[in-house]
């Protein structure tokens, strides 16, 4: 009875953390480039004792990466508001190096510098830090530039680093960003193109994570009916035992 305990309690806590993911892709269906998470069951085999034989098996919960899917891109009318059109990441600066992500959300700090989701934004030579402007324009291939308050001169003040690696090979990280298995920077690519204006929604679908969830909970029921049943039996077996 206490093997079949242990595969039932085992089976609940593997409805949990898939439970968790479902939540956390919930709690991010309106967040800005936002990738779901999946999942990946994996069956492992107990290994026998003594003259058992192996027919025991355990699941185990395994991240599978990510969605690869691309959100769809909605209107801002914002100039900084930025959407990468077909493949392709930002580049944003961390403590631990360069982060990838779809957001395009781009902010400049007190100072002009750029930022997305308070990080620097990471530009081909460097941070970018806008001076005083009249008017901001975006090219499709990331170079921002002004026409200064004073002068009327159109001038070049930097080009955002867009990356284009094969998205299987990264994975994301616990602050969202997308990272290479290396965590070395990659180099830019003149291929990406971008929007103006638009930001990319995230692509969580979320009515198929609330049925999946719901399925979910009923799993986690059959797990702990599982448990009870266990539970009897053993306390029959006990009776037996003390009788005897």
């Amino acid at each position: 009875m206490d093997r079949m305990i242990y595969t039932a309690a085992r089976g609940a806590a593997r409805v949990m953390e898939a439970q968790a993911i479902r939540a956390n892709n919930l709690a991010n269906a309106d967040t800005t480039g936002f990738k779901a998470d999946l999942e990946r069951v994996n069956a492992m085999t107990v290994a026998p004792t003594g003259n058992s034989l192996p027919t025991r098996v355990l699941a185990q919960t395994q991240s599978s990466g990510f969605s690869q899917q691309s959100g769809a891109l909605n209107p801002t009318g914002r100039t900084l508001d930025l959407a990468i059109n077909s493949e392709g990441l930002f580049s944003v600066m961390t403590a631990e190096g360069e982060g990838y992500t779809r957001s395009g959300a781009i902010q400049p700090d007190a100072n002009g510098q750029l930022t997305l989701d308070g990080r620097p934004v990471a530009g081909v030579d460097g941070p970018i830090v806008l001076p005083e402007y009249r008017e901001l324009f975006v090219g499709d291939d990331g170079r921002l530039s002004i026409i200064a308050d004073e002068g009327g001169i159109i001038e070049e003040v930097g080009q955002l680093k867009l990356v284009n690696p094969d998205i299987s090979t990264m994975s994301k990280g616990l602050d969202g960003l997308l990272y290479p298995a290396d965590r070395q920077p990659l180099a830019a690519s003149e291929q990406v193109r971008l929007s103006s204006g638009f930001l990319e929604a995230s692509n969580v679908q979320a009515v198929a994570e609330l049925i999946a969830s719901m399925d979910l909970s009923r799993q986690f029921e059959v797990q702990v009916k599982l448990m009870k049943s266990a539970e009897k039996l053993a306390e029959a077996g006990n009776r037996l035992l003390r009788d005897a």
